[in-house]
């Protein structure tokens, strides 16, 4: 329905893990696109989310340049 941060409140009591990817097309996190990942990410944190997140966009190039948005976010 397009409230994503309402959605994260009201359902993470029962997610048992999350997977990600930007919209559209399934790009990296740090691409162009619908979703704000550091925000969504400190919404995650600021709930107490400890489990899993599965990365499952598509790389543009190479799989460690495709994970240097991790390390930019300081994880």
């Amino acid at each position: 329905d397009g409230n994503l941060t309402r959605n994260i409140q009201e359902f993470l009591p029962y997610v048992g893990h999350i997977q990600l990817a930007q919209v559209p097309d399934r790009g990296e996190p740090d691409s162009n696109g619908e979703i704000n990942f550091p925000y969504v990410f400190s919404v995650l944190e600021n709930l107490g989310y400890e489990g899993y997140i599965g990365l499952e966009y598509k790389p543009r190039g190479k799989t460690e340049d495709g994970l240097k948005w991790l390390k930019d976010l300081g994880y």
